[in-house]
Formats: C-alpha cells, sequence, structure tokens
C-alpha cells in the first residue's frame, strides 16, 4: 500500500490479514459551502413570484458526500454586505474549504468577489471555458475559497474540473487524471473559438456496436436536465469551430468523478 493511495474495502482487509490494526492517514477535510442570492428558496419553503428553489446546495451536497469529506451547509445567504461578510468570517476561522454558487458576475448585487477581497485575496477570476467563466479561487487567511457561478450545470462543470481535483490533493490523494477517449459525435455541435467547452453527451453504442456520442439536447448552463441525461462531457478545445456529425471528438467519461 502506497502514500497517496485511498484505501478499499480490499485495502482494508489485507491490512487486518496481516494484523495491523492502525495506520497513518490524512486528516479529513472541513469544507463548508453556501449559495447567493435574494430569490433563493430551500426546498420545502413556499414560493413567491420570482423566486426560484435552490438546486445547487443540493448538487453541491451530493457531489462532496462523495469525497467523503466533513460537510456544513451554510444554507442560502442573501445579497446583503453584511450577512456576506460574516458568512466569510464565520467560514475562515472553521472550515478548510469555502465553496459558494452564484455571485460572482458583475451585476450590482454580486458580493462575493468584493468580500473575498476584503479578508482575503483572490488568485484568479474567471476563465476561458463554458460553462462557468465566472469561476473564482481565492484565499481566505489558511481557508481555500471557491466561488462557483450560479447556473446549476456552470457550478456542477467548475466542481469536476476544478474543486474536485483540489479537494482530493488536500486529502493526499496521488493525482489521477479523468478517463478521455475519441469517438465520432454523431450530433452537430455548435461552438466559437475562444473558450473550452465541456458539452453533454450520452455515450452508446450504436446498431453496429460501435461507440459513439451525441449531445443530450440543449445545453444552457440552466438547464440541469443536461447533467441528469449524461454520462460524459464532449470536451471541445479552446480553438474548435464546431464539430459536424462523424467528426471525431474527446469525450470525458463521468465514471470516476461523478
Amino acid at each position: 500500500l502506497e502514500k497517496g493511495m485511498k484505501l478499499t474495502p480490499a485495502d482494508i482487509g489485507l491490512l487486518a490479514s496481516l494484523g495491523i490494526g492502525e495506520v497513518e492517514v490524512n486528516r479529513n477535510l472541513k469544507v463548508a459551502f453556501f449559495s447567493t442570492g435574494d430569490e433563493l428558496r430551500s426546498v420545502g419553503e413556499e414560493l413567491e413570484d420570482g423566486m426560484i428553489y435552490d438546486s445547487n446546495r443540493y448538487t453541491l451536497y451530493g457531489m462532496l458526500s462523495r469525497l467523503g469529506v466533513e460537510i456544513i451547509d451554510m444554507g442560502v445567504v442573501k445579497d446583503d454586505k453584511e450577512l456576506m461578510d460574516r458568512a466569510f468570517l464565520e467560514a475562515r476561522n472553521n472550515v478548510d474549504v469555502l465553496i459558494t454558487s452564484g455571485g460572482v458576475s458583475v451585476g450590482e448585487a454580486d458580493y462575493v468577489k468584493e468580500t473575498l477581497l476584503r479578508h482575503g485575496e483572490v488568485d484568479f477570476w474567471k476563465v476561458a471555458m463554458k460553462p462557468g467563466r465566472p469561476l473564482t479561487f481565492g484565499e481566505l487567511g489558511d481557508t481555500y475559497f471557491f466561488g462557483l457561478p450560479g447556473n446549476p450545470v456552470s457550478v456542477m462543470v467548475t466542481f469536476y474540473q476544478f474543486v474536485q481535483p483540489a479537494l482530493k490533493k488536500m486529502l493526499g490523494e496521488s493525482a489521477t487524471l479523468p478517463i478521455m477517449m475519441k469517438v465520432p459525435c454523431i450530433s452537430k455541435l455548435k461552438k466559437r473559438p475562444g473558450r473550452v467547452e465541456y458539452q453533454r453527451g450520452i455515450l452508446e453504442y450504436d446498431e453496429s456496436g460501435k461507440l459513439v456520442v451525441r449531445k443530450t439536447g440543449m445545453q444552457g448552463s440552466g438547464i440541469l436536465r443536461s447533467m441528469a441525461d449524461a454520462n460524459c462531457f464532449i470536451v471541445l478545445p479552446i480553438d474548435n469551430e464546431g464539430v459536424n456529425p462523424d467528426d471525431m471528438v474527446d469525450v470525458q467519461l463521468f465514471y470516476g468523478i461523478v
């Protein structure tokens, strides 16, 4: 058993078979998260005009729970500078990582970035990717910060491409690359050069038994069903100008990350 391995049931049984009752492991991480926005309501609350249910906290909880970290759900923080300050300071003193969703764009009430600048530092803001361009990373003292966009698909894409690998590294796991393959795409895909795109796809066998991929349908960053139906990302490079049927594309399997 080597340093950087995540212990499996077989590994634990192997240790027991050798009479080893204790091994040295990395400390678990405390990860807190909250959503931002006056329009958000939690499941179970009544929706008023102009309100929507907050799905991001639930997808974040599901993604974090698969990593086995200690999870702290801080709920919904309204678009208020005082409340945002209080949430950031609470997290800075109590957790290893803080994740937020929403509030990192350029709207009048998007306070996340400016709050981070007051109490810590911004290492980068905006990434040449779609969906997920407003992704923010920084530090609050000894606490690492990930500011994810507000759209539900953007939250999941940025989590799997940035947050999850970082958390695994912090947990002491050795780096492992996601499973990638090249297959024909049977859908026509629209794209402009300038950003890497992670379109949601379905990898399947065609009638001749050959692996092909097709898009899940509409690819808007607010259409969470595009993630629910998918089993892979179709990864289109930054200089790609679109895909015609039967063109070869890079596919990143959800297996191992989702």
